[in-house]
């Protein structure tokens, strides 16, 4: 399995609000995957929503909405004919939103140009992995504290 893991020192998380409202992950992920839905069709790809309705975060929904759309935009984009998977799951430590695709060019294209997701990611406080497992597809996890 090949492992592309990057992890950011934690940093304090950046919003214009000073308690960031809740945000429901299942509907963010909805809206994004409409707005990607003619790029999916064009690739011959389609998109599942696994998040659970009651699944929500406390963070800034822009920077969010950033981090998961260009997962998504690129899970899309560098591959054919695939299934592309969004997932979340809490843990005690945390919470992970995963972005899963089944094609062999996702690695290779999420791992170059990267830099203004992981510092999105790094304004939430937050971590992002990759894993590519071949034959299998990729894994991106973006990982933030509780």
């Amino acid at each position: 399995m090949k492992s592309l893991s990057s992890t950011l020192n934690p940093a304090p998380v950046v919003s214009t609000h000073s308690n960031p409202t809740p945000v429901s992950l299942h509907k963010l992920v909805s809206r994004l995957m409409q707005s990607f839905c003619p790029l999916a069709v064009a690739k011959k790809s389609f998109i599942i929503n696994d998040v659970d309705d009651s699944f929500q975060l406390h963070t800034d929904e822009q920077v969010l909405a950033f981090i998961v759309g260009n997962l998504l935009n690129n899970a899309i984009s560098s591959s054919n004919a695939v299934c592309i998977r969004i997932e979340a799951v809490k843990h005690t430590t945390g919470v992970e939103v995963r972005v899963k695709n089944n094609g062999a060019n996702f690695y290779s294209t999420v791992a170059h140009g990267f830099s203004e997701v992981l510092a999105a990611a790094r304004s939430m406080g937050g971590t992002i992995n990759i894993y590519n497992q071949k034959h299998e597809g990729t894994v991106i996890t973006l990982s933030v504290a509780a």
